[in-house]
């Protein structure tokens, strides 16, 4: 199952549909994360690291923007890491990659010690996230998303 190409599709969805009605609702279908790859990743402290993904998205619909992007890591059920990401604009009508700043910090039980061993054997049906975001349309009007307990494993596939 591949969430992660339902989740951006679905922001824009269900705003479009309370705000425009079926006119458009194919192209926001359509709208798709292509592509994600870390690209850098920055230590800052004991506890908490930056990061920059590449994002590849195609959108054939209006441009829109996700913002206050945030969510928490959970392994077996246990915060692991709360994360923020910068806004990012997604134009109109493209296919584009598009650079996506994030934050994280270890939240929870977990020492960074803890962290780096279960990176050294770990198994991705271990790990779930929650994610909340706002879409905001160019526009102007927005909407507040929040999902719970999506499988990493569905996200990276």
């Amino acid at each position: 199952m591949k969430r992660i190409k339902t989740i951006l599709p679905l922001f824009a969805a269900v705003l479009a549909l309370c705000l425009t009605g079926c006119n458009r609702i194919e192209q926001i279908k359509s709208i798709q994360m292509t592509s994600w790859a870390l690209e850098s990743v920055t230590p800052v402290g004991l506890r908490s690291l930056k990061a920059e993904l590449a994002v590849g998205i195609e959108n054939p619909a209006m441009q829109f923007t996700l913002e206050d992007i945030e969510g928490v890591l959970y392994h077996k059920g246990t915060e692991l890491v709360v994360y923020s990401a910068d806004p990012i604009t997604v134009r109109a009508k493209s296919a584009a990659v598009y650079p996506l700043n994030c934050a994280a910090h270890l939240g929870g039980e977990y020492s960074l010690l803890g962290a780096l061993a279960l990176l050294h054997d770990y198994d991705l049906a271990d790990f779930t996230t929650d994610i909340h975001a706002k879409v905001r349309l160019k526009s102007g009007v927005a909407k507040n998303f929040t999902f719970k307990d999506i499988p990493i494993k569905d996200l990276v596939e």
